[in-house]
């Protein structure tokens, strides 16, 4: 009876296995959809420009300068490697790290004291930013390289990417690279749909040049045997036999209370442990609930 069950539980673990590798991505031929980026593929989506206010700026990104009532002074211009641009008069111009309002005041400025222009009216517009970029990547529907916007928080980067897919954990990570080139880059957890009324909420995090979001894949636990709903369930915090079984809608009238068992995969091979209700269910885990002998 034992090596049947040990049998029973290999095969089960072989068909997880082969449910978790045999997924096929949605094929965009036939449904109009997009396939999310390949593993180590990120790809870079850009935002309109109408929705990049007053953002800050740096090497590789493009500007449209207009000075209103002077066209010939009007140009597009792009930041190069040492933050400078080149405009009509003025010749190079360092606006590295400056926001579209600060940009606006210096042209202004330097157009004064020149004694070009009287009294410049000068807007400028951002076409391409390259310069602010985070990542996000994992269990999102389009994974990939956007720009920040003036202001993005992770809450919005994660409607930007077009939310979470099915398989989404309840844990996403926020990797920050540290300024300190000593320091280990910096990790920080967030967990999804839990905020804090008298604290600011994690998702409201402003993101930073560089960052990286990185949302799990759900962590499963299995459930077998004298239970009325066997199959797969998401982990949950603290999680117990009691609450693994009543996951699993409960026990059957036949089930033993003494005799369940977790089959737990430790070096590549199920080892089977005998379990109380109190005890820890981890991700992976495949609880057995045994039927009575009487």
């Amino acid at each position: 009876m034992h090596q049947f069950l040990l049998s029973s539980v290999a095969v089960l673990f072989a068909c997880i296995s082969f449910m978790a590798h045999s997924q096929v991505p949605t094929d965009p031929t036939k449904t109009g959809e997009l396939m999310s980026a390949p593993p180590g593929t990120l790809s870079t989506l850009s935002l309109p420009s109408s929705a990049i206010t007053n953002t800050r700026v740096g090497a590789g990104d493009v500007l449209r300068v207009t000075v209103f009532g002077q066209p010939d002074l009007s140009a597009e211009v792009g930041i190069n490697y040492k933050g400078l641009i080149n405009l009509p008069l003025i010749g190079a111009l360092d606006i590295n790290d400056l926001t579209t309002s600060e940009i606006i005041a210096k042209i202004a400025a330097t157009y004064k004291e020149k004694q070009f222009l009287k009294n410049p009216e000068i807007s400028v517009e951002v076409v391409q930013l390259r310069s602010q970029m985070v990542s996000i990547l994992g269990e999102v529907s389009h994974p990939g390289r956007y720009p920040i916007p003036g202001k993005m928080t992770v809450l919005e980067l994660l409607a930007t990417a077009g939310g979470l897919t099915t398989d989404a954990d309840s844990n996403v990570t926020l990797l920050r690279r540290n300024t300190d080139q000593s320091k280990d880059d910096v990790r920080i957890p967030i967990r999804l749909g839990e905020t804090n009324t008298t604290e600011r909420t994690p998702l409201d995090v402003n993101l930073s040049n560089g960052d990286v979001v990185y949302v799990n894949k759900k962590k499963l636990f299995y459930i077998h045997g004298e239970v009325n709903r066997p199959g797969a369930y998401p982990m949950e915090p603290d999680m117990n036999v009691m609450r693994a079984i009543s996951l699993g809608g409960g026990l059957s009238l036949r089930a033993s209370t003494r005799r369940i068992s977790i089959y737990r995969k430790i070096d590549e091979q199920a080892k089977q442990f005998g379990v109380n209700m109190a005890d820890t269910v981890q991700a992976g885990d495949v609880v057995y609930v045994k039927e009575s002998l009487f």
